[in-house]
């Protein structure tokens, strides 16, 4: 069974207003074996880190880690803190802020996996 230690994947530092890591865990690109599934840790930054309002053309399921903020999905804004999961269709304009003391961490799986020029971008 593959693994690997988060700590130990490189990470990408997304440029400000929304400053954020992101690190690609398993995608078809990186990964042998991995077949159509994509799943990458976003990080925002305590005390307003944000993901920035935006859109995929895949499906994506986020799983809250750390932090506490709210989460914006189409017209809807909702409190979000661990243990929230959020499903995030292509094509739907999505957010997630973070307003606490903490990094919020997000697990986030798109299916089918993400393309060539975006996985390429992150790694």
């Amino acid at each position: 069974m593959p693994y690997k230690k988060l700590w130990e994947i490189p990470s990408y530092k997304v440029d400000p207003p929304n400053e954020r890591t992101l690190r690609v865990i398993y995608s078809p690109q990186i990964d042998k074996g991995i077949k159509d599934v994509t799943v990458l840790m976003s990080i925002l930054f305590s005390h307003g880190g944000r993901s920035g309002l935006h859109t995929h053309t895949v499906d994506e399921i986020m799983y809250i880690i750390t932090g506490r903020g709210e989460g914006v999905e189409g017209d809807d804004i909702f409190e979000i803190e661990p243990g929230t999961i959020i499903y995030a269709p292509a094509g739907v304009k999505h957010e997630c802020r973070n307003f606490s003391d903490e990094t919020m961490q997000i697990l986030c799986i798109y299916g089918p996996s993400l393309s060539n020029e975006v996985v390429g971008r992150i790694c």
